[in-house]
């Protein structure tokens, strides 16, 4: 489906500089376009560099490091090459452990000879989240640093053998904990949420099912070095009662998640005196941010002490949850460039740093650099991957967790653009992808405006809406002509005929106005062949695009018939008679039929537009949503792979068909309205991640998830019933 820009050579130093701006303006790479700073810092890596290893990130840690670098590129899928014997790296390393640590072996990829790499496109990207997030948070970094023995190394055929870690059942990043004598402990893979006090309970864990190997220090500092929390606050009692003291509590309280404490001994350890201002401040933010405190931050922190970098780095965290992109990348500047050696100096230069595609290399501007306390059931058990493991959530908890993470990740502008969906044919497709998905959490918004009145009042989710709408049409966000505007349109109209169907009077006239336009350009992008197009005619992009008009045309937008019924005929020319739907345009037909699994996640979809438009019937469109039930298991197992895991079945379909399916659901028989009701909630209760976020391919990003399931929860009724 995609294609990934091509890895240039550095060309002479000004060459560089105005080539990228050049992308970057065309792409409107948002808030970093206009840094000039940010843009040469992408200039230092060559075709075979390693980002994480430019940047310095593996430095944290002694780590045994596979010479074979893999880079965000096209040759990301290439074999590994070679003669390196990671079998006997990784005995080394087990030997070296002994009986008194683990190893904590690091999966950046796989590729191995049943699959060779083809579950994940760009692993290279989740790579350096985890590198950033994770391998470079102190917490983190002290406790691999005394008890464990880290390994970086990629699961090749020998590897895979030996352990039986295979894809699509092992998908990387992974973590894979071992003890002295070989045996494993355990495995943590499908790594999408990258959460340090998360990952710090974990590796305790792992550390309590192998015995709790080694000899506790005897120093508190140690002991809370090596996760041994309740012999730290014995020995922290015994201390005598003075500033250092109630600083080592606090850190105490914050890694065993009670905030209040931990404030309370933090005001004390200022009271008493003795502890570096710049570290109680950096605590104090730490443990506000946390707790979801961020009305109560400071404007600034001190720009001395051991933990100045820290502060300064969760203040700029902090601008951008609260959706200040411009003050999030200056404060990310100014640790990079004031500290560049420290863990917080490399992690925030990763997020001033560009790729590829334009967008920064770290994780804080794609919603994946987790800080904040967890539900208390996500601590409690080794968990096999960073979905939510603890007592399934009702709808309306589902609902409220959604729109407060939607709210999160609007920026000022109004807009939702943490996606890093640029591939092909370049990074001007962006924002398109940008526009689609702020319609979708813009109508998500609007669904979920009353779902939790207490704690999200509905004036802040309307002033949400309202700026989400300006950003949509705003002239400049669109990138008219580029790939996928055919879904910055179809959203568009999903977002406005729903809005429209709330109003009245002007403002109802105002939006048929904005949908009229909307129609324009879209049918004017529609092919002679009648199909859209987003990457290449297909059905799925038309039937999208189609069943976007048909909702303006029922909220009174004008709807060149034409184009419908063009439409209709290139989706019935791309259906066979089996009843599935090729992937590409009607060319496809040429060959056998498509399978029902391959087809299975674009049958509802286009046999429900094809059925509200009159070209098909009730049977065919139950047929169709049984067989996408049918072949769920096969679309879930590779919801989080962004590629084509499983023939044409690739994760970035997975809630594209679910919202789809859902949206249909009024136009079904009771009993299949009620099995498709069941079986959505069902899902969505199962697959969050641990912050409450949804996700499929980490290219197009948590707001895009999390506004699609919201969106599927709220068209099968779920809400109605709670």
């Amino acid at each position: 489906m995609h294609a990934l820009l091509p890895v240039r050579r550095p060309a002479p130093a000004l060459g560089r500089a105005v080539a990228t701006l050049l992308v970057a303006a065309i792409a409107g790479a948002g808030p970093l376009a206009p840094r000039a700073a940010a843009q040469r810092l992408a200039d230092v890596f060559g075709p075979g560099d390693a980002p994480w290893e430019a940047l310095g990130l593996h430095r944290s840690l002694d780590w045994v490091l596979d010479p074979e670098r893999f880079v965000d590129s096209r040759a990301a899928k290439r074999a590994i090459r070679g003669a390196f014997d990671r079998v006997a790296a990784l005995d080394a390393a087990i030997e070296r452990a002994g009986n008194y640590r683990l190893v904590l072996w690091y999966v950046p990829r796989v590729v191995e000879d049943e699959n060779r790499g083809r579950q994940m496109y760009r692993a290279p990207v989740l790579d350096l989240y985890a590198w950033q997030c994770l391998f470079n948070d102190p917490d983190v970094v002290d406790l691999i640093a005394s008890r464990f023995v880290p390994v970086r190394l990629h699961c090749d055929e020998p590897l895979s053998a030996r352990f039986g870690l295979r894809p699509l059942d092992f998908v990387e990043p992974a973590v894979v904990v071992i003890d002295g004598t070989g045996a494993v402990v355990h495995v943590c893979e499908r790594m999408r949420t990258f959460d340090p006090l998360w990952f710090v309970t974990q590796l305790r864990l792992a550390l309590l099912k192998a015995g709790d190997p080694g000899e506790p220090p005897a120093d508190v500092e140690g002991l809370l070095a090596q996760g041994r929390w309740d012999r730290a606050a014995r020995a922290i009692a015994a201390l005598p009662e003075d500033g250092h003291k109630a600083y080592l509590l606090s850190r105490l309280h914050r890694l065993e998640r009670r905030p209040d404490e931990a404030l309370r001994t933090l005001a004390l350890a200022a009271e008493r005196g003795g502890v570096d201002p710049g570290d109680l401040a950096a605590e104090r933010i730490r443990v506000l941010m946390l707790a979801g405190r961020d009305a109560e931050l400071p404007d600034t922190a001190p720009e001395s002490g051991a933990r100045a970098a820290e502060a300064h780095y969760l203040l700029a965290l902090a601008a951008l949850r609260a959706g200040h992109e411009d003050a999030a990348h200056e404060r990310f500047e100014h640790v990079a460039a004031t500290w560049p050696d420290t863990l917080f100096g490399r992690r925030a230069r990763a997020n001033v740093t560009l790729g590829n595609d334009s967008r920064p290399l770290g994780a804080a501007f794609t919603a994946f650099e987790s800080l904040r306390y967890l539900d208390d059931a996500a601590y409690r058990e080794l968990a096999p991957d960073t979905e939510w493991h603890g007592p399934a959530l009702s709808s309306r908890e589902l609902a409220r967790r959604g729109l407060e993470h939607l709210l999160e990740n609007q920026r000022d502008d109004g807009g939702f653009k943490d996606c890093r969906y640029a591939y092909w044919p370049s990074p001007s497709i962006t924002p398109n992808a940008w526009i689609a998905i702020t319609a979708l959490a813009a109508t998500a918004m609007l669904e979920l405006r009353d779902v939790a009145p207490d704690s999200i009042p509905p004036e802040r989710v309307d002033a949400a809406i309202a700026r989400a709408e300006q950003y949509l049409f705003a002239p400049e966000h669109v990138a008219r002509g580029q790939n996928e505007d055919v879904y910055a349109d179809a959203y568009r109209l999903l977002f406005l005929s729903r809005r429209a169907g709330r109003s009245d009077g002007d403002e109802r006239a105002r939006l048929v106005a904005r949908m009229n336009e909307v129609v324009r350009e879209a049918t004017q992008r529609q092919k002679t062949s009648g199909f859209w197009a987003h990457e290449y005619e297909n059905a799925f992009c038309t039937a999208a695009m189609l069943r976007g008009l048909r909702l303006a045309e029922l909220a009174g937008a004008e709807i060149p018939p034409e184009s419908l019924s063009n439409g209709v005929s290139a989706l019935l020319a791309a259906r066979f008679e089996t009843g599935t739907f090729v992937y590409g345009g009607a060319a496809g037909r040429r060959g056998r039929p498509t399978s029902e699994k391959d087809s299975a996640t674009r049958m509802p979809l286009c046999e429900g537009v094809l059925l509200d438009l009159g070209q098909s019937d009730p049977a065919r469109l139950r047929r169709a949503v049984e067989i996408y039930w049918e072949y769920m298991d096969r679309i879930e197992r590779v919801r989080r792979n962004d590629f084509h895991s499983d023939g044409e079945i690739g994760g970035f379909f997975f809630f594209h068909s679910l919202f789809h399916a859902a949206e249909l659901t009024p136009m079904l028989p009771e009993d299949l309205r009620e099995m498709q009701r069941e079986r959505t909630i069902a899902l969505l209760q199962r697959i969050p991640e641990l912050d409450a976020s949804y996700l499929d391919s980490h290219e197009i990003g948590r707001t895009y998830g999390t506004a699609m399931a919201m969106l599927a929860l709220c068209d099968v009724g779920a809400l109605r019933d709670e």
